[in-house]
């Protein structure tokens, strides 16, 4: 089963409470690898969920999320109570209008979004606006699952797609990426300075 954006948002629609619920805080692995920003530093979340990526950044920055869910768009504004510092957006980040109208950013994170992606070309175009709009000495950093991994095979479709349930809910589905894969678009999209780091169940990807 390949991947579809509309069927991926309506999933998100409909666990959003109960996977904010689950979302209260970053994990260690993901705050050591998060940039030390500068106070004044701006930030864009893309697939910012419930904002979850706020807890972890100081407090005078200025925040920027993106989501395609208008259930965890509310569940963000929800949680942070409106911080001053943050800007909710509902927006499809594979829509290049939604790009042209971003400015450039310090840091730039993708947590848990491009095993989302439908295609190869979805991939790369999303890589490449987020080498534009990164400041010329800012980061990126991107995380997916390792889903490689034996555990995941009773949930494959294919050899590099699964359908997970989210508890015992509507299925969310994956494309599985090995380390070497996500490096290679990285360098497609004309980034030089590219570090992968595998912890637990993640894949990790810095950029800059």
């Amino acid at each position: 089963m390949n991947i579809t954006f509309s069927r991926v948002r309506q999933t998100y629609d409909e666990i959003g409470p109960s996977f904010s619920a689950t979302r209260q805080k970053l994990s260690p692995e993901v705050i050591s690898l998060l940039p030390k920003l500068e106070s004044n530093a701006s930030v864009l979340d893309l697939g910012c969920g419930n904002g979850v990526l706020l807890t972890a950044l100081p407090n005078t920055i200025t925040y920027t999320g993106l989501d395609f869910s208008a259930v965890l768009i509310k569940e963000a504004t929800l949680t942070t109570g409106f911080d001053p510092v943050a800007k909710f957006i509902l927006a499809d980040i594979l829509d290049q209008s939604v790009w042209n109208s971003l400015p450039q950013f310090d840091f730039i994170a993708a947590l848990a979004v491009f095993h989302h992606l439908p295609t190869p070309d979805d991939r790369i175009k999303l890589l490449r606006n987020i080498k534009q709009h990164l400041n010329s000495t800012g980061t990126c950093l991107i995380s997916t699952w390792r889903l490689d991994q034996s555990k995941f095979d009773r949930f494959r479709t294919d050899s590099k797609h699964l359908s997970i349930p989210f508890h015992s809910g509507p299925s969310r589905d994956f494309y599985s990426f090995t380390a070497d894969e996500l490096t290679k678009l990285a360098q497609q999209a004309d980034f030089s300075d590219i570090k992968s780091t595998l912890i637990k169940d993640n894949l990790y990807l810095k950029l800059a």
